[in-house]
């Protein structure tokens, strides 16, 4: 099994930024409310990080949504 799969990271950028914008939250406020800094989280959204599990629940707890959401294909 790949861990760092490229398929995975594309859904969980897209994921992010779909939902983020559903909520109108700048990458700055989003990143402030998971705990990170604003360029980790950039780098997550261009799907070149691989957040840890517990950073993907705090981001769906900031986004106000399932943690499943975020890895959707």
């Amino acid at each position: 099994m790949n861990v760092r799969s490229p398929q995975l990271l594309q859904a969980l950028s897209k994921n992010i930024k779909k939902y983020r914008a559903e909520l109108k939250l700048s990458q700055e406020k989003l990143a402030l409310a998971a705990g990170v800094d604003r360029s980790y989280m950039s780098e997550i959204e261009r799907g070149l990080a691989n957040p840890t599990l517990d950073l993907l629940l705090k981001i769906s707890n900031a986004l106000k949504i399932q943690p499943s959401k975020l890895l959707e294909l």
